[in-house]
């Protein structure tokens, strides 16, 4: 590599004069300080290189007991523990990597282009490994290797080697005085001189990848140009060797070790390439060694931050970090390798962070000045006279004119030192130990996540560019059954005119919880509840704390002050003075002055899931400094149960139907006679037969909606862990108000008539439950009604929870006090109102002048304030708004522009007791399309101008009119107004115009003389095709919208089944039906038309006699219909007549007996069953169609024919397919 055009890839690093770039701040960076008490290094040679400002780092971590420091209070280097507050990490757990840097970095950082290297170096590789207990450099000698005086991190043997080895000829060096004897690897070019810090090669510190087998073990590259990823992996020394020139008898003698040989020439260096050192003069060995066999690095976009910031950054991965929160960091699993290479249950190690950043007018990769040598690189072509950029270059850079009157050139002098143009910054962590995991490891498969402070004492000037405590980190977040190792560090040797609370010049940090809503800007910590072990009572039920016992509480907050602990044998200290004030005393325990500055609280187990924010009561200095963060454990043993138990159910139900059809196919097989499986499936058979008659399953598409019900508590729940709220009933608040985010959306689907009615055109009619809208309308509310007294009452759970914590706001307060709570508290009021008033004893009745249709219609429309207040109440809920809403105002719109169409009243009259018979045309005279079994909607404005009710058309389309059928009981408030306006006396076959002339007197009487008069004479001489007009309106049509009714037209084989007035939609069918016959224009051939009619007298059936009778006697259709009466009220036999056109039954219709009947006539022809009609019979319908839907069986009875015809297992069986009339 002596002249090799080899990437100078690390060393890229913004020039700039300032000392002091990255801080490693987690492990706690030392840059080179040791215990000095002073904020300044005092030795930046002592270990490396780290071109950083004096002013940081930390000092290493004491573990006195309690206290570092003399009878003078001054600190005490030879005190037992000083220095001896080292951190250990077990292996596989995770270590948050925190880091500041000063000159910015990331990809869209324009201004300098940047890479991150991160390393770890344990004794494996360089045997001492220590901090040492002076701050002076260690001698370049073996015996000041082996003095543990002195710091020590690469080893002897590797500085030599680098002292003697030549540089690498091939590197960019710019204008930098490199010639003559510096030409060893200690001779770069931001080191021309070759100085000595500790034991570090100069070379290989500025380089990555370095060129030879290195001590260093690569963790990751945060870079910001992932397309480099690949080379830095694969040139990664922890998946290849490098090579290197070894001593060949020194490298016989003492079995494969290796020493730098030296060059036959004194003043070159000694050989770095295979060619010279296996030369004849030099006489080397050249050796690949070195790799790791250990995993590829990491590599990953660097975190961005801004230059001239010394600060927060937010996150390389974009949407995982906090810009206001985060400062970069990497999480890093700590490998075990190192413990398996040594076999040993520990080792000491120590990690380096490299900074290495280069304008955009030096690129290592693609150029100077957007020129280039060679094709890719910056090397050595551009170095000495050839320098594209020399030292504080002076030149009219600008391009002025010439004007000798001036008598200046317009020179400008730019600040460049080319030794930084491209420049690598280094801190290094104080020694730290990996270890095994302990054999009682309470974590069992769960992951360890680190906790740890960085930070010191002092403010933000006194410990700047270092910063003030934090936790590391500052939101962890774990799973339950996840461990925490809790453990931190400090020094006693802080400056003694640091600002701080508590002993001087020492650091001390406990944990203590925070209380009331844990918002981080609250700082009273909370009484903690835990299960007492011996008895099984909870304590301070107020508050249940992430620790799972009262002794791991007074451990975090106590920090181990009132126990003396010797051999793991602990009794109490007696050291603590609770009436002491003494901010030094060493028995003031309120300010964990008793406490050494090394505090280790062991594997923590995290079974309980939630939110807990957590403060240090010393350090927590409101306006002066805040050290605060937040721990969240996601639960996933509930979810794992409930997935693995659903699961479960799911294989068992497929198993059973796998043997259900086994069995039914091959009935003669020993399996279907085993008696373990009769009585299973007769079991299941039993099961069947109960759901199907339950709530849950009354439509398939019920369990889907509990099911989504259930997913979206569980979200809510999950996503309200990550929230800084502790209290025991809040996250059941927000699972139940994520609920009704969607609950309340959903429920306008059903009710958007002009979207169901199109979607039935659609093949997605066929897949949902458009029969079911006003079903599934009532449903969703229910569960509206259960979310919303749900989410009520844990809310006030949460805020009596709060007050008695100690919050200070009484719960009152925090119900109305805020505007989530009088939105909540309206929407509520509203959805109260709506609920009651929907009810059908209330739409149904009236008490006085209470109750009643119209009053539902009215209060319903309190669903437009309660949309407009959920957008204002909840901040996600417009997530699930925008497009449901959005639909909503479209379907209005289109029935706004088809709807309020006017009338012509054709004919009233009342063909039986209570039912109105009602002929209408449009005002317009256009033609009212419609198909057979669809409805409409009417109002009268005579009687509300915001009502409109629905009937079913019973006409036929073919007709010159449309007719509607209407149940006019007193106890009916609009349809018996109606029928009061218009048949005032009662009458049968009324024309219109007695019924105008009763209207005008209704409504002079209510509306006084205001009210405008009709013309003379129209109460009995104007015709019956005139509108009816009262005080200027007219009756308005809404519609029409479809029906299951019309899916009638699709089947060969029918069964038609009304109850009462259930008959209107299958009157206007049955008439379309005979209209297609007769002019041959049926949609699919008819074999066979089945009507059942239930009527409670024959005066109802009277109603539509004539019609049926007519269909009976139809030459078209009578031939395949087939008319069946039940009359299922008390029966005076002697004034029933019977009719040869038609059936006549009293008592119910036994439906297993008629479709049974059906489907053996029938086979092979599907049938479509419709009901028009009340729940009760729709259940029996349900039940007859699905016994009647066969199940193909294998009836082939010996094997040779099973092995000689086939099976036909795809001809489809016959279905009897059931539909039931919903509006």
């Amino acid at each position: 590599v002596k002249h090799s055009g080899m990437r100078s890839f690390l060393v890229v690093l913004p020039a700039s004069l300032v000392a002091g770039d990255i801080y490693l701040h987690a492990p706690r960076g030392s840059n080179n300080k040791l215990n000095e008490v002073s904020n300044n290094a005092q030795n930046q040679a002592r270990l490396f290189d780290s071109q950083n400002n004096a002013a940081g780092g930390y000092q290493v971590g004491d573990n006195c007991d309690p206290v570092c420091s003399n009878a003078n209070g001054q600190y005490d280097a030879n005190t037992p523990g000083a220095g001896e507050g080292q951190m250990y990490y077990y292996e596989g757990s995770l270590l948050h990597i925190d880091w500041t840097i000063q000159h910015g970095c990331g990809s869209g950082q324009g201004n300098v282009k940047c890479n991150v290297v991160l390393q770890y170096m344990c004794e494996d590789s360089a045997p001492g490994l220590r901090d040492g207990k002076t701050t002076s450099r260690v001698p370049a000698t073996p015996e000041g290797e082996a003095d543990p005086q002195y710091g020590l991190h690469e080893p002897l043997s590797w500085y030599k080697d680098c002292s003697i080895r030549e540089r690498n000829r091939g590197l960019y060096t710019a204008d930098q005085n490199l010639g003559g004897t510096r030409n060893r690897a200690i001779n770069t070019r931001q080191n021309p001189n070759g100085d000595r810090r500790g034991l570090e090669c100069p070379e290989e510190r500025d380089y990555y990848p370095y060129w030879h087998p290195t001590p260093w073990r690569d963790i990751a590259v945060l870079t910001d140009d992932l397309s480099r990823c690949g080379f830095y992996q694969s040139h990664s020394q922890n998946v290849r060797d490098y090579g290197q020139c070894c001593d060949k008898e020194y490298h016989s003698i003492t079995n494969g070790k290796c020493i730098q040989p030296l060059n036959e020439d004194p003043n070159q260096g000694g050989p770095n390439n295979i060619g010279e050192c296996q030369s004849a003069n030099n006489n080397g060995l050249w050796v690949e060694s070195g790799r790791w066999n250990t995993w590829t690095p990491r590599c990953e976009a660097t975190p961005f931050s801004r230059d001239n910031h010394l600060g927060n950054a937010a996150s390389a991965k974009g949407g995982g970090g906090d810009p206001m929160t985060d400062a970069p960091h990497f999480t890093w699993r700590v490998p075990g390798e190192v413990l398996n290479a040594m076999r040993a249950q520990e080792a000491t190690c120590v990690l380096r962070i490299r900074y290495n950043i280069s304008t955009a007018d030096y690129d290592g990769w693609n150029g100077l000045d957007g020129s280039s040598a060679t094709s890719d690189a910056v090397t050595s072509v551009f170095n000495g006279v050839n320098a594209k950029i020399m030292n504080n270059p002076t030149a009219d850079f600008v391009g002025f004119s010439t004007n000798p009157e001036a008598q200046t050139a317009y020179p400008l002098k730019l600040n460049v030192n080319t030794a930084q143009f491209g420049r690598v910054f280094e801190d290094r962590s104080h020694t730290f130990k990996i270890k095994r995991l302990p054999s009682n490891n309470p974590c069992g498969i769960g992951r360890i996540h680190n906790l740890n402070v960085r930070g010191r004492r002092g403010n933000i000037v006194q410990v700047y560019p270092a910063v003030e405590y934090d936790f590391v980190p500052t939101r962890l977040e774990a799973h339950e059954g996840d461990c925490i190792h809790f453990q931190w560090t400090g020094s006693d040797a802080n400056p003694t005119g640091n600002a701080g609370n508590g002993r001087r010049m020492t650091d001390r940090i406990n944990v203590v919880e925070l209380g009331s809503t844990a918002r981080l800007g609250l700082n009273k910590p909370a009484k903690h509840g835990y299960r007492d072990v011996s008895n099984g009572v909870l304590r301070y039920t107020s508050y249940s704390s992430m620790f799972s016992d009262e002794a791991t509480v007074r451990k975090m907050a106590y920090i181990g002050q009132d126990v003396r602990c010797v051999n793991g044998t602990c009794v109490p200290s007696l050291r603590c003075d609770d009436n002491s004030n003494d901010e030094n005393s060493v028995n003031n325990c309120k300010e964990l002055n008793a406490a050494p500055g090394y505090f280790d609280g062991g594997l923590v187990r995290m079974d309980r899931p939630g939110s807990f924010s957590y403060t240090s009561t010393r350090n927590n200095d409101f306006s002066n400094r805040s050290q605060k963060a937040t721990i969240v454990v996601h639960p996933w043993k509930v979810a794992l149960a409930i997935g693995g138990g659903a699961a479960g159910i799911l294989f068992l139900a497929v198993c059973i139907l796998l043997t259900r059809r086994h069995v039914e196919r091959y009935p003669d097989k020993k399996v279907a006679k085993m008696r373990v499986v009769q009585q299973t499936l007769g079991f299941c058979d039993f099961c069947g037969r109960r759901l199907e008659t339950s709530f849950l399953v009354r439509y398939p598409y019920t369990l889907a909606l509990l099911g989504l019900c259930g997913m979206l508590y569980a979200i809510g729940f999950w996503m309200a862990l990550g929230d800084s709220d502790p209290a025991p009933t809040y996250g059941h608040a927000k699972g139940f108000g994520r609920m009704l985010d969607v609950l309340c959306n959903v429920i306008f689907f059903p009710v958007l008539r002009n979207m169901t009615s199109w979607l039935r055109t659609t093949p997605v009619g066929r897949v949902l439950p458009l029969d079911a809208t006003l079903y599934f309308h009532k449903v969703i509310g229910m569960l509206i009604a259960v979310a919303t007294i749900g989410h009520i009452a844990m809310h006030y759970v949460r805020f009596n929870w709060q007050a008695s914590s100690g919050s200070g706001e009484t719960v009152v307060g925090q119900a109305i006090g805020r505007w989530t709570g009088i939105s909540g508290h309206l929407i509520a009021l509203c959805m109260l109102l709506m609920f009651f008033t929907a009810a059908e004893r209330f739409r149904r009745r009236k008490w006085g002048k209470i109750g009643g249709h119209s009053i539902f219609v009215r209060v319903h429309k309190l669903w437009i304030p309660v949309l407009l207040l959920l957008w204002f109440h909840s901040r996600s809920f417009w997530h699930y708004s925008l497009f449901p809403t959005l639909l909503l105002i479209l379907d209005k719109l289109i029935g706004r522009m088809r709807g309020k169409e006017p009338l012509t009243l054709v004919s009233a009259k009342s063909p039986a007791k209570d039912v109105l018979h009602l002929s209408f045309k449009l005002a317009s005279g256009r033609r009212f399309k419609f198909r057979a079994g669809q409805y409409l909607f009417l109002q009268c404005p005579a009687i509300s101008t915001t009502e409109w009710h629905p009937f079913t058309i019973s006409s036929s389309p073919w007709e010159r009119t449309f007719s509607v059928h209407i149940r006019s009981r007193s106890d009916m408030d609009w349809t018996h107004a109606l029928r009061k306006v218009l048949l005032p006396e009662g009458g049968v076959k009324q024309k219109a115009m007695p019924a105008r002339a009763s209207l005008e007197e209704k409504y002079q009487r209510s509306q006084g003389a205001a009210m405008r008069q009709l013309p003379k004479g129209a109460a009995g001489n104007v015709p019956a095709d005139t509108a009816i007009q009262v005080g200027g309106h007219h009756l308005y049509v809404d519609g029409p919208y479809g029906t299951a009714s019309e899916e009638v037209f699709h089947f060969s084989v029918l069964i038609l089944v009304a109850a009462g007035m259930g008959v209107t939609p299958f009157a206007s069918i049955l008439k379309t039906l005979a209209y297609q016959a007769k002019n041959d224009m049926l949609e699919t051939p008819l074999k066979k038309v089945s009507f059942y009619w239930t009527c409670r007298d024959q005066a109802e059936f009277n109603s539509f006699k004539d019609i049926m009778e007519g269909i009976c006697t139809d030459p078209y259709l009578g031939r395949m219909f087939d008319l069946n009466t039940y009359l299922t009220g008390e029966l005076n036999l002697k004034s029933i007549s019977a009719s040869e056109k038609y059936h006549q039954f009293a008592g119910r219709p036994n439906w297993s007996r008629i479709g049974k009947k059906i489907g053996d006539e029938y086979p092979d022809d599907d049938v479509g069953v419709f009901l028009c009609g009340p729940a009760a019979i729709g259940t029996q319908l349900a039940a007859m169609c699905k016994t009647m839907n066969p199940v193909a069986v294998d009836t082939r009875s010996s094997v040779a024919d099973r092995r000689t015809s086939r099976l036909d297992v795809h001809k489809r069986p016959r279905k009897f397919v059931f539909h039931r009339e919903n509006f």
